[in-house]
């Protein structure tokens, strides 16, 4: 299976839908679609999304495989 980079960035790192909405401006369901690739970022947001995560959005919106420690 396959998922966002963003997604696996941000549980990495430990950090909950919220932390990110707060600091990109955006509500938790928004950031969860995005995660999702239901909906895609607006540019204002894109730039906050890769100032925070400090990568671009190449990488962020890269698909790689579910960690799945099993």
């Amino acid at each position: 299976m396959q998922t966002l980079r963003i997604r696996q960035e941000r549980i990495n790192k430990g950090w909950t839908l919220g932390h990110v909405a707060d600091y990109v401006g955006i509500t938790c369901q928004s950031v969860s679609a995005i995660e999702k690739g239901l909906t895609k970022p607006s540019y204002e947001v894109l730039c906050k999304l890769e100032q925070l995560f400090n990568l671009s959005h190449q990488e962020l919106f890269a698909e790689v495989p579910i960690n799945n420690p099993m």
